[in-house]
């Protein structure tokens, strides 16, 4: 038994990056970049919803909290809409392939729902239930618990959602520097949007914070 994060696809993304797969399988000869990059975008704006934006709805949209959220989704969301234009739009359609196949390696297919999603260590999927729980009994010492958990699955979602995507892909010396560049920017951000965020919570803020998280992550053969 597996725990996967999971996002359920949206049925728009979803058919457009059957479309891709099947171009690719095909060999045709169009290029193959604006779709890879309409894919590519959705695919990122479908995470940060979700991994974001939907944490920010959770709270008084006049709350700092709300807005260190706010703020640091506009600047992933920015940083890699333009790193996947720069990178993809002169590409080859072989040249893209790999990164089709690592979009394909997240999805996770349960009970016929399709997931963006990628698989979470024992030990951290542990240490998010056991917060989860301690949280939900209106235990605020778990606090720091659940904040460490989310640092640590702020690095592996970056990991698997950006790192694994960018690596495959043959870049210029330029080019992935600034591949490399947002990579960090976006895990930095990341990172300092959770230290700040996190510790600003109360216990009913934090138990809704649960109530979001929790169905994200599911349980696989």
């Amino acid at each position: 038994m597996a725990t996967y994060y999971a996002i359920p696809c949206p049925d728009g993304l979803r058919e457009n990056f059957a479309k891709l797969v099947h171009n690719f399988e095909q060999g045709v000869t169009e290029p193959q970049n604006q779709l890879l990059i309409a894919v590519a975008n959705d695919y990122t704006d479908k995470v940060i919803e979700v991994m974001i934006l939907g944490n920010s709805e959770l709270l008084d949209q006049t709350s700092i909290a709300a807005k260190v959220l706010n703020n640091v989704a506009s600047v992933i969301k920015a940083t890699a809409h333009t790193l996947i234009k720069q990178v993809l739009h002169k590409m080859k359609n072989q040249e893209m392939a790999p990164l089709a196949a690592q979009i394909r390696a997240r999805k996770l297919i349960l009970a016929d729902q399709e997931y963006i999603s990628f698989p979470v260590p024992s030990d951290l999927a542990q240490r998010y239930r056991h917060s989860f729980i301690a949280i939900r009994q209106g235990d605020i010492s778990a606090r720091p618990q659940l904040m460490e958990a989310m640092l640590e699955f702020s690095t592996l979602a970056n990991h698997y959602f950006y790192v694994e995507s960018i690596r495959p892909l043959k870049l210029g010396l330029i080019t992935r520097k600034i591949a490399d560049l947002g990579g960090v920017t976006i895990n930095k951000a990341s990172q300092a949007a959770i230290k700040k965020l996190i510790p600003s919570l109360n216990i009913e803020e934090l138990q809704g914070f649960v109530d979001y998280l929790e169905p994200f992550f599911v349980d696989a053969t």
